[in-house]
């Protein structure tokens, strides 16, 4: 704002005395404005509204949109539109978790004075919030992403230009933890144990595992299960919905969408959680309550962030605090998938086709992808006396001594 202009109103029709006040900004734009005053026009004249009062309004109306325009400058404030603008996309849970780690930053800061090498030592500088691990370049780019959209509310306000597509990150770091990292025999069975302390761990934790670690099923499939889609007599479950983000859903795919058995050891877990879905009057196996179905699967697993006085501080509640409290190694929720497919691997159990379906992969080639190095070399520990098609050329020709 440059200056501000304001006369006094007589509306013959109003019984309030009017000011019309025109804003002018140093690109030369004006914006003019017409308010009421509040003032009876019964109660003062309009020679004390233009010497005495308008003086007095003015002053306070300069001083209070110079602080507005302090304040539309700060960071903090573009990145709260552009997350109410966000709020109808799918994906918003992870760009509100991505925005709270950047406003950890850059939250009370001017948006004019942070530069691109603020921003690209800050991105190169991210890592996990719970193991320290660097952050690979690809999830770094997520939060560029977000600051994408922040910076380009701000340029629409024609405060800043939206520099940030310029920003080039340096190539990824060797990370320390595997994408995939399953649990081994020992921590599977501490973590079923430990997580029965629901004061701890939350009263659904230990049931999702149970069902997680033994039947392979991704969190927001096992977030859908209802009643109906468990099957005791012929020991199998239906799948053919999800939960994520509050919303149900349909599966990704027709091969999401299948009928899997009950492994006997994930009897007793299914069984209890149909007990108390009938107790709570409920469709839903992991429900709130009243009966609800939970939004997500943060209500088992915990937040991923929290941030008290202004600061992140490691996380230790629900999952993190299990994880903690037996001095395992942070991974994510999901490798308990992860477990399930590797052991199942391991086991010879089970045909490779059979996990595939199992898992809801689409084809081998998917499952091998993910567990390349869990399936290659195998070749190796193959019986040596296996003969599929018997000894047809034995008569023919004679053995050979090579010794």
């Amino acid at each position: 704002m440059e200056d501000m202009q304001a006369i006094i109103l007589n509306r013959s029709n109003r019984k309030f005395w009017y000011i019309r006040y025109t804003v002018f900004f140093k690109n030369q734009e004006s914006k003019t404005i017409e308010e009421s005053t509040k003032v009876l026009k019964t109660e003062k004249t309009q020679k004390f509204m233009e010497q005495k009062y308008l003086p007095v309004w003015l002053a306070r109306k300069k001083e209070e949109m110079q602080l507005s325009a302090k304040k539309s400058e700060n960071f903090g404030y573009y990145c709260s539109i552009f997350l109410s603008n966000y709020k109808q996309n799918y994906d918003y849970q992870n760009a509100e978790y991505r925005a709270n780690r950047i406003l950890l930053q850059f939250g009370h800061v001017n948006i004019k004075k942070i530069t691109k090498l603020d921003i690209k030592l800050w991105l190169n500088s991210l890592t996990h919030s719970q193991t320290g691990a660097d952050l690979s370049k690809n999830s770094k780019l997520k939060y560029l992403r977000i600051l994408h959209g922040i910076f380009e509310v701000a340029a629409d306000d024609g405060v800043v230009k939206n520099f940030t597509y310029e920003i080039k990150l340096d190539a990824k770091k060797d990370r320390n933890t595997d994408a995939i990292k399953p649990f081994e025999k020992n921590e599977v069975l501490r973590l079923l144990s430990a997580s029965r302390d629901q004061q701890k761990y939350g009263d659904l934790l230990h049931y999702y595992l149970g069902i997680a670690i033994n039947q392979g099923m991704s969190p927001a499939e096992i977030l859908a299960l209802q009643l109906r889609d468990i099957d005791f007599v012929n020991q199998t479950i239906s799948i053919q919905r999800n939960i994520t983000k509050g919303k149900v859903k349909e599966t990704k795919t027709k091969y999401r969408d299948r009928v899997i058995p009950i492994f006997d050891a994930t009897l007793p877990y299914f069984e209890e959680l149909v007990r108390q879905a009938y107790s709570k009057k409920s469709l839903w196996l992991f429900s709130n309550l009243d009966g609800s179905h939970l939004a997500d699967i943060k209500d088992i697993r915990g937040d991923r962030l929290i941030v008290k006085n202004g600061k992140a501080i490691k996380n230790n509640t629900k999952w993190y605090k299990l994880l903690s409290d037996l001095g395992i190694e942070y991974r994510d929720l999901k490798n308990c998938r992860h477990t399930f497919a590797v052991s199942a691997i391991e086991s010879k159990a089970f045909t490779m086709q059979e996990i595939a379906n199992i898992l809801g992969h689409s084809d081998l080639q998917m499952l091998i992808k993910h567990y390349a190095k869990y399936v290659e070399n195998k070749a190796i520990n193959a019986d040596r006396k296996i003969n599929l098609f018997g000894d047809t050329l034995g008569d023919t020709f004679k053995k050979v001594d090579f010794s």
